[in-house]
């Protein structure tokens, strides 16, 4: 007995002994081009009420806590994977760790309000952390792998500060925002040419984000600063890219 489970204990050593041979550690870069989804890519609903509680139609900027984080344009961005690859017969298998960047400015039908109104539009960051796994099937024809891959983890969404200088009493409006964690995950398709480049098609569901000011001052023109106090209920953005990825893996 003892020594049948010496020889069961022997093949499984050699067995992982031989998968972490054939184990591959790769490192991979990616450009990304996004175009945004759900509210984030969704109009600014310009029927809005004012900080005296009045209903303005064809209301302008600044967007508030209400609008602002809409109205998002296609963007770019960068990211960068950690994987090991390990074949299992029909292709391979890779647990990976990744990290990206993606940026967004705004319309510019409303960017272009900021600029009239001598202030700053708000740009948009989310920057998703994520762990997956990728299935590579094996290579079909002249060096073409297809793939497909899915991740899951935390995105944080930066929306950045926005300003404006009204003409009537020359105060200058700052509205400045948290950055809000929210639980994330994707899916990919794509392939693989050659070892060293892909490209896919990825969704990004990026989570639902509340959003918060850290800081609503103005300065008048007398030169003194002064706070509003937040109130009111508490706006959420939902926030999808659908991206295209070029990768290069080394």
């Amino acid at each position: 007995m003892n020594r049948i489970v010496k020889v069961m204990c022997l093949t499984a050593v050699m067995a992982l002994v031989g998968t972490t041979a054939q184990a591959q550690f790769r490192q991979s870069i990616f450009l990304n081009g996004a175009l945004p989804t759900g509210q984030f890519a969704s109009k600014v609903n310009t029927d809005r009420v004012n900080l005296a509680g009045i209903t303005i139609t064809d209301a302008t900027v600044p967007l508030f806590r209400e609008e602002v984080g809409k109205a998002a344009t296609p963007g770019f961005g960068l990211g960068y994977r950690a994987s090991y690859r390990f074949d299992v017969g029909m292709g391979e298998v890779a647990p990976f760790a990744q990290a990206d960047v993606f940026w967004n400015f705004i319309k510019s039908e409303w960017s272009d309000k900021y600029i009239q109104a001598k202030g700053k539009s708000p740009n948009y960051f989310n920057i998703p952390v994520m762990v997956g796994v990728s299935y590579l099937y094996d290579e079909l024809w002249n060096d073409i792998t297809p793939y497909a891959e899915f991740g899951v983890g935390a995105d944080m969404f930066i929306i950045g500060s926005e300003k404006v200088v009204y003409a009537l009493d020359n105060r200058t409006y700052t509205y400045s925002y948290k950055p809000t964690v929210a639980l994330s995950w994707m899916f990919g398709l794509g392939a693989y040419f050659g070892r060293h480049v892909s490209a896919g098609v990825y969704y990004y569901g990026l989570g639902k984000h509340v959003v918060s000011y850290t800081t609503k001052t103005y300065n008048s023109f007398d030169d003194v600063t002064k706070t509003f106090i937040d109130k009111g209920s508490v706006p959420t953005r939902t926030v999808g890219e659908l991206a295209l990825r070029i990768g290069f893996h080394f």
